[in-house]
């Protein structure tokens, strides 16, 4: 009956209404011993099959943009080809589209039509804010990967299970976190992007032309006094540093063990889960290394500021169970 079949649409009173271009008495008796509820089923007779519908819309698609198209659908109600064009086009190529379209299959919408992606960048070290009782909280994205065939990026795990936003981007949600840890060798944990919306990992640092070329899983580049950056929110683009490593393998008591200790930055409130890089350079460009995630400052007995510390790139990797990380490929 495939090749009789023109689709089904619900009407204003709640019918379903399934579309046949043969209504004859056998075929409607067919369609009605099958269908699940019979007294909401209607029979209506129209001229093209859904197959015919799709294969026509599909021709034209192929030669949307020569024929200056601004979209081409379908409308399974009207039994049409929607063609979208703008009114100069259509005094243009109107003879030259219905060679490759019957007239009477097709609906013609006018006007000017343009894609607005609502696509949501993530870069290493802009805001990413979640809800909480009475206002948000406020952090810093570290570095963008995978897990468990997913795509994630990487914050602080004090940072906070739950839903998370870039709100720079818009006001829908980029993902959930439930794996955010702090006690152990680390203090991190990654937000699964949602697919309900285009989330797009950049290897860029947020407002910066810099990317994250490669990462020192071994610790190289982050041994007592070596160098090291912390790219995050309030830096409005800029690095913070570089700083000096000042201890590599720090254990606060009741929290987290094994972390690297530096020289103050100069980072505040909500950069926590920011991107620690060393500089890594290809003979051509300078990339960021990943170092770490940012995870906050030490305080002295009286409640001064007077080091910063980080959770180890490795450390992070291998307690997220991450699979792979995002770099620029011309490194």
């Amino acid at each position: 009956m495939e090749d009789i079949y023109g689709g089904v649409y619900t009407d204003e009173d709640g019918y379903n209404v399934i579309l046949l271009t043969d209504t004859s008495l056998a075929n409607e008796e067919k369609i009605k011993s099958i269908a699940k509820f019979k007294d909401k089923t209607k029979i209506q007779k129209v001229k093209y099959s859904k197959e015919k519908l799709y294969s026509s819309k599909e021709a034209l698609s192929a030669l949307a943009i020569e024929l200056g198209l601004e979209g081409v659908g379908i409308s399974v109600e009207k039994n049409k080809v929607n063609v979208y064009i703008t009114e100069e086009n259509y005094k243009i190529n109107k003879e030259t589209i219905l060679k490759h379209i019957d007239e009477d299959m097709v609906n013609w919408v006018f006007g000017d039509l343009v894609v607005k992606k609502k696509a949501y960048n993530l870069y290493p070290g802009e805001q990413v804010e979640r809800t909480v009782t009475g206002g948000e909280y406020q952090c810093s994205l570290g570095f963008n990967g995978r897990a468990n065939g997913n795509d994630v990026g990487v914050i602080a795990g004090h940072c906070g299970n739950g839903t998370w936003y870039d709100k720079s981007d818009g006001t829908a949600a980029i993902g959930n976190m439930s794996n955010g840890s702090l006690l152990g060798n680390f203090d991190a944990g990654y937000i699964r992007y949602t697919t309900n919306v285009t989330v797009t990992p950049s290897v860029f640092l947020n407002g910066n032309s810099m990317t994250i070329g490669t990462t020192d899983y071994a610790g190289y580049y982050r041994e007592v006094g070596d160098y090291v950056r912390v790219h995050a929110r309030s830096g409005n683009g800029s690095s913070f540093g570089p700083v000096q490593v000042i201890d590599n393998s720090f254990d606060i008591p009741g929290d987290t063990q094994d972390v690297v200790v530096t020289t103050l930055s100069g980072a505040i409130g909500g950069d926590s889960g920011g991107l620690v890089y060393s500089i890594a350079n290809n003979g051509t460009k300078n990339y960021a290394r990943i170092e770490g995630v940012y995870a906050g400052s030490l305080l002295d007995q009286n409640g001064n500021e007077v080091y910063d510390y980080f959770s180890k790139y490795s450390r992070v990797f291998d307690g997220l169970g991450m699979s792979g990380v995002y770099t620029d490929s011309s490194f």
